[in-house]
């Protein structure tokens, strides 16, 4: 998966706004999901080498300073130099927003500045921190962007052209430090100065090519498996220039922060700082922590700058702070804000122009505040405390609330780390325990040494955390959670970074066995060391539990208990295709109050679930989660089958892509008639059937076991005459024991019955559907018109809202040229596909009942694994392989 397809795994297709960018490749089966999973697999490696390799690189530079030089310089700093960092963050920041004006201008949208910058802002805070900048990004600007109401495509644009912008400012800044400092980079860097010239030539080449392609393209053009529609040479040059500004800034906020007797040129900083930022985000270590420090320090410790490495590493730290973690805790303070607001001021008008956006981001922005949090109190238990305040400290309390409040601050930053997950996941569960740890995170810290500073931090995000409580809803207990191999070495990664703290804090102590065992006011060493050791036993259980915990039972069929269950929900449920789980060749999956239901069949490695979860949108958000856990844990794939537009959010919060497979045709019935002129049609075929001898009922579903042996025989001789097979999974299929739960319509011709469909019918007031339709052919040209026509006004005169007449596959699908591929295909079959099936004809037929046309998705991974999908849904829909062969 290419990294621009990769930011829209979460997106839904666009079938009203021609993209800028789309996919002109269909994918082929097995090599490219192999290649995928190397791909991931071989990010994750390359993350936990890099990642190894720089705290290599931390220990060997670390003989040059101590502990004390990185606090004193971080201590040192004037308030002066403090507040000038944070105004050019916030000037960094506003640049930013240049990103996503650019880019709104680029696919020819219009919305307000100030929702463009809260895109910016918000998806910038958060994907600093966490790293995957494309992904999480993406999906942040995905919740505000489709909320201010553009379109998916134009979205995804925004998101590539807002990850090419920033390429070509790094090209910029990088090669114009290169070419005014190439002698000092060239020493930093211990390469000639020749190298530096060629790397800031090959730097250069880009801007006018961009610059130049934008003028004289005529058409978009292709990279991989994308056509690329270039923007303006204006834009290009805004792109350069606005890009540019923002890492300049940034650069400039490292600049002030560090250590004054650093002889180094600015330009010159800007090409390292350049550097260190692109191996960073390609690094795949997340938020490129330690590996951008590792490089600004090694690109700083060359020669005469050995001595201020421990200042620099004080300036990184300082540089981490302002430019990283003060956007993301002003992020969540304006998401934890708008929840408060929202609860308060539900009517309000500005509320409701974007509402839905903020509970979409609150789980990621919490979770990287908690897990934030997490670091701090791991990190505040391996380094030395303030020896004032602990002499302070002990006389208000004995030493053993201090040796143990040092103990359990570790492990509750450790227990954050984990919460962090729950908290992505929305567990009601993760979300208080996160409350309670992080208000024993302060207490804690108050108690290990007066570190008010961690305790500071701590109570803010506990702030912005208590007011978000509805936001994590799943009832789920915390030992569901199964734990990803990249997660897992996130986890890894802070533990032995906090590791990697205790022996550079303590590298002066000479050890010996006895300091396991030595408790003394000013004695930090055993009492990290004490610490680190239980925390590192906790996560090497957790990380054992997970790798042998059991897995799931597989799928089973449902049981009489499952189905009787099932009945008692229908009987309250307004939708009526949920009837569809009577067919009894699905399993179910219920939530725990077991007043709501998912249906879902295996097929290979595709779990396939039918339709929209049954239930209240916050019981399907819940269903939705704990089948794709579930899914996860078996190694399948989980998709969902024929969803409306209406859930979408609950896809794509669990990850999934979405592809269109059609529109279903929906009557409102208060609205249905024959009258008028624009009916005449069918009142002329109502008055000529029943001329001609054809009369209509509802057959109550007690009276069908009567009839059933002429039904048999009317499904057989329509098979046969349509070379057909039965169709299973989606749709229903003739069998005694099925059609005994509905009542059937029928169609009689002089007393004999020639036609009949069962109903689907939901609660009062709601929605009615026709499932299993078959006929005589050849008896009467108006038997299938006349038996819609009745069963519609039969379905209004018992009071339903609306009537499904079913869907019609692959209508409503765009074929413009730069839409996206599946799209495409889809519109082709839809106009050409006659000799295969009448898609057009089908929708034609729907068409003269004048229905309303509402889509319908499969929700499915992305890449090669919606090719699967698909395969499997057929397959299950078929009744096998033979049934696929079959038409």
């Amino acid at each position: 998966m290419t990294a621009i397809s990769a930011t829209l795994r979460q997106d839904a297709p666009s079938e009203t706004e021609p993209t800028q960018l789309s996919s002109t490749h269909p994918p082929s089966r097995r090599w490219p999901a192999a290649l995928a999973w190397a791909r991931e697999q071989a990010g994750l490696l390359s993350g936990a080498v890099m990642f190894t390799l720089a705290l290599f690189a931390l220990h060997h530079l670390a003989h040059s300073f101590d502990y004390a030089d990185v606090a004193a310089h971080v201590t040192a700093l004037p308030a002066s130099t403090l507040a000038a960092a944070v105004f050019l963050t916030a000037l960094s920041y506003v640049a930013l927003t240049g990103y996503d004006h650019t880019a709104i201008r680029y696919v020819g949208a219009d919305l307000p500045w100030p929702t463009v910058a809260l895109a910016s802002f918000t998806a910038y805070a958060v994907s600093n921190s966490v790293g995957f900048s494309m992904l999480s990004g993406g999906s942040i600007r995905y919740r505000i962007y489709s909320a201010a109401g553009l379109g998916t495509g134009a979205i995804a644009c925004v998101v590539a052209f807002c990850g090419l912008t920033f390429g070509l400012g790094l090209c910029a800044v990088g090669a114009v430090g290169l070419i005014v400092a190439p002698g000092a980079t060239a020493a930093m860097m211990g390469v000639p100065s020749a190298v530096i010239r060629l790397l800031a030539a090959i730097l250069i080449l880009p801007l006018p090519a961009a610059v130049f392609g934008a003028a004289f393209a005529r058409r978009p053009i292709r990279i991989g498996r994308f056509l690329i529609a270039l923007p303006s040479p204006g834009i290009v040059l805004a792109q350069i220039l606005i890009a540019s500004v923002d890492i300049v800034l940034a650069g400039t906020v490292l600049y002030i922060l560090l250590p004054p007797e650093l002889s180094i040129s600015f330009p010159a900083l800007l090409a390292i700082y350049s550097a260190a930022l692109v191996v960073g985000l390609v690094s795949h270590v997340p938020g490129g922590l330690g590996v951008f420090e590792t490089l600004i320090l090694l690109g700083l410790s060359r020669g005469e700058h050995a001595a201020s490495a421990g200042g620099v590493l004080g300036a990184l730290i300082a540089f981490r702070a302002i430019y990283y973690l003060l956007p993301l805790v002003l992020a969540g303070v304006m998401l934890a804000g708008r929840e408060v607001v929202e609860h308060r001021l539900s009517a309000a008008r500005t509320l409701r122009r974007v509402g839905g956006w903020t509970p979409r981001l609150v789980p990621s922005a919490g979770a990287a505040m908690v897990f934030i949090g997490g670091v701090v109190l791991l990190m505040s238990g391996a380094t030395p405390g303030v020896q004032d305040r602990l002499l302070l400290v002990t006389d208000l309390m004995p030493l053993s609330v201090v040796e143990a409040s040092h103990i359990l601050g570790s492990m509750v930053g450790l227990g954050l780390l984990i919460l962090a997950r729950g908290l992505m996941r929305r567990l009601d569960a993760a979300w208080l325990l996160s409350v309670c740890m992080l208000a024993a995170g302060i207490v804690l810290s108050l108690a290990k040494g007066l570190d008010y500073e961690e305790a500071i931090i701590l109570a803010v995000f506990l702030a912005i955390l208590l007011p978000c409580r509805a936001e994590f809803h799943r009832r789920a207990t915390l030992t569901d959670i199964r734990f990803t191999p990249g997660w897992m070495l996130t986890l890894v990664g802070a533990v032995a970074s906090s590791i990697w703290l205790t022996l550079f804090s303590f590298r002066h102590v000479e050890y010996a066995n006895s300091l396991w065992w030595q408790f003394a006011v000013l004695d930090d060493a055993p009492r990290s060391l004490r610490a680190g050791f239980i925390v590192v036993l906790v996560i090497a259980a957790v990380c054992l539990a997970q790798l042998l915990r059991a897995s799931p039972p597989r799928s089973h069929a449902s049981t009489p208990e499952d189905l009787a269950k099932v009945r008692r929900i229908l009987a309250g449920e307004r939708r009526s295709d949920a009837a569809i789980a009577l067919l009894g060749d699905k399993s179910f999956l219920f939530d725990d109050t077991g007043t709501a239901f998912l249906m879902y069949g295996v097929r290979g490695n595709s779990w396939v679930a039918m339709g929209d979860p049954v239930g209240t949108p916050e019981q399907q958000a819940e269903l939705v989660w704990r089948f794709r856990e579930m899914v996860d844990r078996r190694g399948g794939r989980a998709a969902f089958y024929q969803v409306s537009a209406d859930a979408l959010p609950h896809y794509l919060d669990v990850g999934m892509s979405l592809l269109k497979l059609g529109e279903e045709a929906r009557v409102d019935l208060p609205s249905f008639s024959l009258e008028g002129p624009a009916n005449k049609d069918l009142r002329y075929v109502t008055r000529r059937a029943e001329r001609d001898g054809l009369s209509f009922a509802v057959v109550p579903k007690t009276e069908v076991p009567a009839m059933m042996d002429d039904l048999e025989a009317i499904s057989n001789v329509w098979l046969t005459q349509k070379h057909a097979s039965e169709k299973r999974f989606s749709v229903g299929y003739f069998d005694p024991g099925y059609l005994r739960e509905f009542d059937i319509a029928v169609v009689r011709l002089k007393g004999r019955i020639i036609a009949f469909a069962n109903i689907w019918q939901g609660a009062p007031g709601g929605l009615a559907s026709i499932d299993l339709m078959r006929y005589l052919p050849d008896l009467s040209p108006f038997t299938m018109d006349y038996l819609f026509t009745k069963l519609l006004l039969w379905a209004k005169d018992k009071g339903f809202a609306s009537f499904s007449l079913g869907m019609a596959p692959l209508s409503g699908m765009e074929a413009r040229s730069l839409a996206p591929l599946w799209n495409r295909i889809g519109a082709l079959i839809f106009r050409r596909g006659e000799n295969f099936y009448n898609f057009r004809g089908l929708r034609q037929y729907k068409q003269k009942f004048s229905p309303e046309w509402e889509p319908r998705y499969l929700a499915c991974p992305g890449g090669i694994g919606s090719a699967r999908v698909l395969t499997d849904a057929t397959t299950l829909i078929s009744g096998g392989v033979r049934g696929v062969l079959a038409k």
